[in-house]
């Protein structure tokens, strides 16, 4: 009886389960002031078109702050930090705020490094983010 290993060529890629499948991203407003979002899962370069996607098009709306929670992330890479850059650029240009809830040391790490080049305000709490915004 023999047995037969499969190898990976070099020259193939691992696959990469799609986008939707590692990271979750919702968008609401639970008040007139605040727009959330809601991001969960994997935030890397195979996913930051679909974060991008949502996190952009949630400042569409007048919300004076906008509020992204990243407390169930479970990576979260340098495509992600310019994502929030971006946003918290165009929110700045019409004087509104973001606010970014943390707590994954995957986020509060990339964060930390980061905080040479740019900082942004952050919570450890999304209950105190949307009732300060009240």
């Amino acid at each position: 009886m023999s047995t037969i290993f499969a190898t990976q060529s070099p020259h193939t890629r691992p696959h990469q389960p799609e986008p939707a499948a590692r990271l979750r991203v919702s968008i609401t407003a639970p008040g007139d002031e605040i727009t959330l979002c809601a991001v969960a899962g994997e935030v890397d370069q195979f996913t930051v078109d679909e974060f991008r996607r949502h996190l952009i098009g949630a400042l569409d709306t007048a919300a004076p702050r906008v509020v992204v929670d990243l407390s169930m992330v479970t990576f979260f890479g340098i495509p992600g930090l310019r994502v929030l850059f971006e946003a918290r650029s165009v929110l700045e240009q019409t004087g509104r705020r973001l606010l970014l809830v943390t707590g994954p040391p995957c986020v509060d790490r990339l964060l930390r490094v980061a905080a040479d080049v740019v900082t942004f305000e952050t919570t450890t709490a999304l209950a105190g983010a949307l009732l300060d915004a009240a």
